[in-house]
């Protein structure tokens, strides 16, 4: 019997060991705001080991089982937003905004500028990054990706999350916004650290959403809670970054990328890979005896 390559035999030995802790995953976005940190003295999720994502079952259900998650791999045959979209968000000027090291990524909370995507109202509540991309387009990665996570004017149930790819530019120049924050890292190079990030252009970003073609498809939250239902809008406008500030972000981030989920409406990764457990075990208990065996016979 095959066992796919993206799961370990340690990774999915644990699959089903662990119960899960939440059973609501309703959209909101309160669990997301604190990072995913341990309430009532419970771990953390994490993107290594027990605490990975091939066992965020522990901290909701929807992360093992959901038919519709986060992120997948583009392709460029996908259905694309309609015309219209706009999200002339204003540039970061002189009163700033918290940028803060949760300890799973580094995030601005910048609320209340308003998008429209798909013809509905959103307020845009925080960008933060990833490293590598979360998402692939057409099955190609690069080194970062940063998402506008936004929550309906109208409907706050509604969420919609933009994603922008990064990459290093043969010219090593850095989009203004990467240049800017990069400046900042230093001051939030361990988890709970905030400074106030002023001065932050966000023309890139502008063009990447307004002006760009953006790849939808119905997804979730990256992270525990794994909240489905939300709209994801993929832009193919992509931000540049220098080597230098590549490496400023990315000695903060580490690595925090989910791996890729299965397409909207597909098995689970996680339920597919647990259904190989009994045959793992099975041909874990066999090594185990035939190494007994072995060393009772040389004893």
């Amino acid at each position: 019997m095959y066992l796919p390559g993206f799961l370990s035999l340690a990774a999915v030995a644990s699959i089903l060991s662990t119960a899960s802790a939440c059973d609501s995953c309703n959209g909101n976005l309160h669990r997301r705001e604190a990072e995913g940190g341990g309430e009532g003295g419970e771990p953390g999720f994490s993107y290594l080991g027990l605490t990975g994502p091939v066992n965020w079952n522990q901290f909701s259900q929807a992360c093992g089982s959901g038919k519709t998650q986060s992120p997948i791999n583009v392709v460029s045959t996908m259905q694309t937003s309609s015309y219209g979209d706009n999200g002339e968000y204003a540039d970061i000027g002189a009163t700033g905004f918290n940028f803060t090291n949760t300890g799973h990524t580094v995030e601005v909370f910048y609320r209340g500028q308003s998008a429209l995507l798909g013809g509905v109202e959103y307020e845009l509540q925080r960008f933060h990054f990833h490293t590598p991309s979360e998402h692939r387009l057409d099955n190609e990665w690069f080194p970062m990706e940063v998402h506008f996570v936004h929550q309906g004017k109208n409907d706050p149930s509604k969420l919609a999350v933009v994603g922008i790819f990064i990459d290093t530019r043969d010219d090593n120049v850095s989009d203004p916004m990467m240049s800017r924050l990069a400046t900042l890292l230093q001051s939030i190079e361990k988890p709970g650290e905030t400074v106030i990030a002023t001065h932050v252009p966000l023309q890139g970003v502008r063009t990447a959403i307004t002006s760009a073609k953006k790849f939808t498809y119905p997804g979730s939250l990256t992270t525990p809670p794994c909240s489905e239902g939300v709209t994801w809008y993929v832009s193919n406008t992509i931000l540049g970054v220098s080597v230098s500030d590549y490496k400023a972000f990315k000695s903060v981030l580490g690595y925090n990328s989910r791996n890729l989920q299965a397409d909207p409406g597909k098995q689970n990764v996680v339920e597919f890979a647990a259904q190989f457990l009994p045959a793992v075990q099975n041909r874990v208990q066999a090594k185990k005896e035939r190494r007994a065996r072995a060393t009772k016979w040389t004893a």
